[in-house]
């Protein structure tokens, strides 16, 4: 039975309709690609993908042909006309394929903008489903699945940063975070200064030789910290907090304790049990002392 369903898919009597097929390609294990991802990507006239050296590995790896394709880019750096060349080719009644580098195009990947160009063209556009880090990494964390948020990179800012995950926490959802493995510890100073109870599940190179977890909570953060560690790549993190309290407090209350701690103890220990985070704790308690020193 299962030989008739594969025969069926490679037949050359199945027809392939025009348009633009988003395919979702592995992670890690190459192994992980759909039949169906096989079928379309062999008999597409054009890839388009965010780095034609890491796609035209893959399609070495699967035994696909790359001469007789054409191949064009799309990534963060694409402009309009880059766009036009895609709309142009989809025009000429071909079969294309919208890879990404890993996983499903567009989560937390370019695309959406010409997705939507395509949308008002008129073309066809299918979707075929497949690896995604972010569920991958989601069902095996442990953590709640029923109600989740994905947010992808956090800001570079640090106050943007911490605000952000301030603002989610308030749904009360599993939050699906990307980080780079060299932010790892900035992320987790950052989560311990601002929330009293958390759970982190952080999956590493999920699929790959090299796969790990960990799980980490406000037990257990300082030992992981200080414990020696080679993290590589970029991770995902399933995090659970813990809902802020919504309490801001009053410049009596700040002065009451800036009579007994510094300004950065102040600001760590009150931003635990406040809506307001570290950083603008830090700069209330050091207005307040200008404010206090301007007075004399």
């Amino acid at each position: 039975m299962h030989q008739d369903i594969i025969s069926n898919i490679f037949s050359k009597s199945i027809v392939i309709e025009k348009g633009l097929y988003i395919v979702a390609t592995p992670i890690g294990n190459v192994n992980d690609i759909t039949i169906r991802a096989i079928k379309i990507l062999n008999s597409s006239d054009t890839i388009v993908c965010e780095d034609t050296r890491v796609s035209k590995n893959l399609f070495f790896h699967l035994g696909l042909q790359t001469k007789k394709k054409n191949w064009l880019i799309y990534n963060d750096h694409s402009s309009d006309k880059d766009i036009i060349k895609i709309l142009n080719e989809l025009d000429k009644d071909k079969v294309i394929s919208f890879i990404s580098d890993a996983g499903t195009p567009l989560i937390s990947d370019p695309g959406y903008k010409l997705l939507k160009r395509i949308r008002q063209s008129g073309h066809n556009i299918f979707s075929l489903p497949g690896p995604c880090s972010a569920i991958a990494s989601l069902i095996i964390s442990g953590l709640k699945t029923d109600k989740f948020c994905f947010l992808g990179f956090l800001p570079k800012n640090k106050n943007d940063y911490i605000g952000t995950i301030r603002d989610y926490t308030k749904v009360n959802y599993s939050l699906i975070i990307y980080e780079k493995s060299k932010r790892l510890n900035f992320f987790l100073e950052t989560i311990k200064d601002n929330f009293k109870s958390f759970k982190l599940a952080i999956v590493k190179e999920l699929s790959k030789l090299h796969e790990d977890f960990f799980f980490i909570t406000e037990e257990n953060i300082d030992s992981f910290l200080k414990a020696p560690k080679k993290i590589r790549g970029e991770l995902t993190i399933i995090a659970e907090f813990s809902i802020s309290n919504e309490k801001i407090y009053s410049d009596q209350e700040i002065i009451n304790e800036l009579k007994k701690l510094k300004p950065s103890q102040v600001s760590a220990m009150l931003s635990k049990s406040s809506s307001q985070s570290r950083d603008i704790l830090y700069k209330r308690c050091m207005d307040l002392l200008n404010e206090k020193f301007s007075k004399r």
